[in-house]
């Protein structure tokens, strides 16, 4: 069976919405809505463990009381459309979620291993899963939600037709793993580390909060800064009282003390239209100084609408939430609607990017490469930094061959005048040593000058000049064993003094070799409409019951849909 699922930088494990997510009392198109029904019993390779708190996020006012749980167990998961190739997975854990507060399941982005109360030995994540089976070469991803608000700016021509009947011309999410997608967003020169609470590890200073409009209208919503926690399990931004109240003043939002959210009317949805206000949000490594990254959101990024559960009907809503304290600072898929997120979670580091949307600019896709690999055609260049492209292109490869033949005419040129100088050498020393040596037969006395010869050879006795070789060598070519990248040199050997073992041969293979990305790949993913297929293989099962999941991270998701078109709790 087929899902459809959000991704979530928090949760280490996948969920799906179980048969209980939808009941009678809720609309016909509960299923769709919520990425389809995932029937546990009926499932063939599904082997049970039990029900576990989900235990994210329990900070946030919205999930801290409600003890969201699911149905655990392991299953066979792929990822992709049916048929589309995408990774397989066995023996992996998923949980069947029920509850609304999550509307969509999640695919989970962290490497944290799942923490089961019943297990000794807790089981890897997705990410370690796929990592661990070469399926991707290492444990990093590049994720960006999507901007439904802007038109999707690559397809060909079947789909430019069919776009505007099917309502697809929307710029979908990006999730590649193992690597990140170079073409999805501009780079920069900002590195971020860890935080050292692995519950709340992709921190950043959030310095301060800007805001341009028309007419020159502007001003700063936020200029205290704060640490805050980047999640897409939770779609709104979680900013203190004093920031928000800063936005209702620039932007005339009201809040609803019912729904605790800021809903907007008709007037005000109007006026900020005509306005067309952009919110930038100023990063660093802290909340003061050093290097910076602006991420700039448009006010569409900001034009959402709530509907059931959240409300009865439609409403329009500015998704800002008011935190309490500075455990709930949180930028969610709203902020990753224009920013580019690339984690490596080997080197503890990550980065955040401006989102690129730009007109027919192909996928460029860059693996980053395992801490312990040794292949040289990845980088781990965190992402959102300026850096190369871990392939060869044609010219430089061009380049390289090139450069690589005239360096090994040159060493063989100069070795050849290297060698012609010193046979030249002998033989000269040697014609004048020959000519004051006498016949010993006729007189029995050697006039060799010994000091001449003890110069020469070292030893006092007289050897004969070198041996040119013989017929049987000449018109062969041995190549030079070095680290000459594979270059063959034909010709003819004129008394040159290389081996002479044999006809012409290929280098030994030790030289630096030109080669394609590691066999493992890099898969990228639409994160807008992430697919996990739940294989039907019959495969041994394990049942172990009882206990609680204690993660070893404290995150968690919330509703709405990728891009965050329609608002879910």
């Amino acid at each position: 069976m087929t899902v459809r699922v959000l991704a979530s930088t928090t949760v280490p494990e996948t969920w799906v919405v179980s048969s209980g997510g939808c009941t009678s009392n809720d609309p016909a198109t509960c299923g769709d809505s919520r990425g389809q029904l995932f029937a546990q019993d009926s499932s063939t390779t599904w082997s049970n463990v039990g029900d576990f708190e989900l235990g994210v996020e329990l900070n946030l006012r919205n999930y801290s009381g409600n003890q969201d749980s699911g149905k655990y167990g392991f299953d066979t998961l792929a990822l992709g459309y049916q048929g589309s190739g995408g990774p397989t997975v066995d023996h992996s854990v998923v949980a069947g979620i029920s509850t609304k507060d999550f509307y969509l399941g999640s695919i989970g982005l962290s490497s944290q291993p799942i923490n089961f109360t019943t297990f000794d030995n807790p089981p890897p994540s997705l990410l370690s899963q796929l990592k661990n089976s070469n399926q991707i070469p290492s444990l990093s991803y590049g994720y960006s939600a999507g901007a439904p608000y802007r038109e999707r700016l690559q397809y060909d021509f079947l789909f430019l037709c069919l776009a505007d009947l099917l309502g697809l011309k929307k710029a979908p999410g990006s999730l590649t793993l193992g690597g990140y997608d170079l073409s999805k967003f501009t780079p920069n020169n900002v590195n971020f580390s860890f935080a050292n609470d692995v519950s709340r590890d992709l921190v950043v200073g959030l310095q301060a909060i800007k805001y341009s409009g028309a007419a020159g209208r502007g001003g700063t919503l936020m200029s205290d800064g704060i640490f805050t926690f980047i999640d897409s399990t939770v779609s709104h931004i979680w900013l203190p009282l004093v920031a928000c109240q800063a936005f209702e003043r620039a932007f005339g939002l009201t809040h609803d003390n019912a729904t605790d959210l800021y809903l907007i009317n008709s007037t005000t949805h109007d006026a900020l239209k005509d306005q067309n206000p952009s919110v930038s949000f100023i990063l660093g490594n802290s909340v003061q100084g050093g290097d910076t990254v602006n991420i700039t959101l448009p006010y569409a990024s900001f034009d959402l609408q709530a509907s059931p559960p959240v409300s009865t009907q439609a409403t329009r809503y500015f998704p800002l939430r008011r935190a309490t304290n500075d455990t709930q600072y949180t930028l969610g898929r709203t902020f990753l609607q224009e920013a580019y997120l690339t984690v490596d979670y080997e080197r503890l580091n990550f980065s955040v990017a401006q989102a690129a949307f730009v007109q027919d600019r192909p996928p460029n896709l860059v693996a980053i490469r395992s801490i312990n690999a040794t292949s040289i055609n990845s980088t781990s260049t965190p992402a959102g930094s300026k850096h190369s492209s871990g392939r060869i292109s044609s010219g430089a490869l061009a380049g390289t061959i090139i450069g690589v033949i005239a360096l090994c005419v040159l060493v063989m040129f100069t070795v050849s005048m290297f060698c012609w100088k010193r046979r030249q050498s002998r033989r000269s020393k040697q014609a004048s040593v020959l000519e004051t040596i006498k016949d010993p037969e006729l007189d029995g006395v050697s006039s060799v000058p010994a000091g001449e010869l003890n110069n020469e050879f070292g030893d006092g006795k007289y050897r004969p000049p070198e041996v040119e070789g013989n017929a049987g060598s000449r018109g062969k070519l041995v190549e030079a064993q070095g680290s000459c990248g594979g270059v063959e040199m034909e010709g003819t050997r004129a008394g040159t003094e290389l081996d002479g073992s044999g006809g012409i041969a290929e280098m030994d293979g030790k030289g630096t070799a030109v080669q394609e990305l590691d066999a493992v790949h890099v898969y990228e993913l639409p994160a807008g409409d992430v697919k996990v297929k739940v294989a039907r293989s019959e495969s041994g099962k394990e049942r172990i019951k009882g206990g609680r999941r204690v993660p070893f991270r404290g995150k968690q998701h919330t509703d709405g849909q990728a891009g965050l078109s329609t608002e879910k709790p």
